[in-house]
């Protein structure tokens, strides 16, 4: 599967002309934002691009959840985008040509088969709707073995807001994954561990006192109360510099990207 998955890379570099390019640390550029097509830019081959989304958009759902935010943010601009958006997408590029074997690393632990997840959001990232963008991994014996980083439907008022609503697309997560841990012959005894890095969010997925300051939020949201109450999740903090569901939110500097890389099992591969 692995040298497959190492083919089709290679082919997609040459589809590009990348086949030379010079390798890149990040695939994203930290505090790097992107902005719609305006009369000043200049636009950029649609039909291209798109391609190039779709073949990026495989690689980072199948063995590359490490170029996950950088995919998902850029195809936000599949409908026009512009010079800058694919000079981004070149640099993901460059950056998968340094890292070509490169895949995730899976180990057999059959005394840990419990399922331990990570949620973070980043806040008003989205330059042009100001929406946040969620992400969570979620690990089984210390092996990832789900992700997501996805731009949320609305606008939150507060990182805790956002926080809460990137808990809740994990809590959901969570459940299916523990149904299917069941349906495995694996039935979960113990709750599912949730890590979360702000203290607000934590406070309201455990107790809903704060009703005035939460009745705007669309109830959907609070899908998590009703899991923890439950006790099928148990949410307990995390500090943000050990939060694993950071790399899925937004582009970081090279040293925590690296440590974060290798948290999520993506490494170096015989």
């Amino acid at each position: 599967m692995f040298i497959s998955q190492q083919k089709y890379l290679e082919s997609v570099l040459q589809r590009y002309g990348m086949e030379n390019c010079r390798p890149i640390s990040t695939p994203l550029e930290p505090g790097k934002h992107f902005f719609k097509l305006s009369d000043d830019d200049e636009a950029f081959d649609k039909g291209i691009y798109q391609q190039a989304i779709g073949c990026l958009t495989y690689l980072s759902t199948v063995t590359r959840p490490d170029i996950a935010a950088a995919v998902g943010i850029l195809s936000r601009f599949m409908a026009s985008p512009t010079k800058d958006h694919w000079i981004a997408i070149k640099r993901i590029l460059r950056y998968l040509k340094g890292t070509l074997n490169y895949g995730l690393k899976f180990s057999e632990d059959k005394d840990d088969l419990q399922v331990i997840g990570f949620a973070d959001a980043d806040w008003a990232g989205d330059i042009n709707s100001r929406c946040s963008t969620s992400g969570y991994v979620f690990q089984i014996g210390n092996c990832t073995v789900s992700w997501s980083s996805k731009k949320q439907a609305t606008v939150a008022k507060s990182s805790t807001e956002a926080e809460y609503v990137s808990l809740s697309s994990a809590a959901q997560e969570a459940i299916w994954l523990r149904s299917l841990m069941k349906d495995l012959g694996n039935k979960l005894k113990a709750a599912t561990l949730l890590y979360e890095d702000n203290q607000g969010a934590i406070e309201l997925s455990r107790n809903p006192k704060h009703h005035n300051r939460t009745k705007h939020i669309d109830i959907s949201y609070h899908f998590i109360r009703e899991k923890v109450a439950s006790n099928e999740i148990v949410v307990e903090y995390c500090p943000s510099v050990e939060m694993l569901a950071d790399i899925m939110t937004k582009g970081l500097p090279k040293a925590t990207f690296e440590r974060l890389r290798n948290a999520l099992g993506v490494q170096e591969l015989p």
